[in-house]
């Protein structure tokens, strides 16, 4: 009996701490968010431009960091690896910029918070010139 313990301890142990799948990875979406959270129209060619270190530094100044990984791992908000591939550019863009908007206009956005039940805080992201930064961070990952 001593022996079966020592064998299937640490299986139980290893299964209990296996890395959770994170549920927000499972919502795909194709919408861009609300038309009301308005975007440069050349967003993308900003993008294009934008330094990742810049990205990396206003990530950490904006206190994102607190909530969210740039890996695919969930903290407390999801994890951001691939974010671009799941959401539509302008819907990250309009979720960086006003994510009180976001909650209460944009369907997959209440998904989304359904799921982690913490509300992202509007961390006043300058349109022209922080945001282009966050999403080549984000484009880089």
């Amino acid at each position: 009996m001593t022996t079966l313990r020592i064998l299937v301890f640490p299986l139980l142990f290893a299964a209990a701490c296996a890395r959770q799948p994170d549920p927000a990875r499972a919502l795909r979406g194709a919408s861009d968010g609300p038309a009301s959270i308005a975007l440069p129209n050349n967003l993308l060619e900003l993008v294009e431009k934008a330094d990742v270190k810049r990205g990396e530094a206003l990530f950490v100044s904006k206190g994102c960091k607190a909530c969210h990984n740039l890996t695919d791992v969930k903290l407390v908000g999801p994890g951001l690896q691939g974010v671009l591939e799941r959401r539509h550019l302008n819907w990250v863009a309009r979720m960086i910029l006003r994510p009180d908007v976001m909650v209460k206009q944009d369907a997959e956005a209440k998904q989304l918070f359904a799921l982690v039940m913490t509300p992202m805080a509007n961390q006043n992201v300058a349109v022209e010139t922080e945001l282009p930064a966050l999403l080549a961070l984000l484009k880089s990952l």
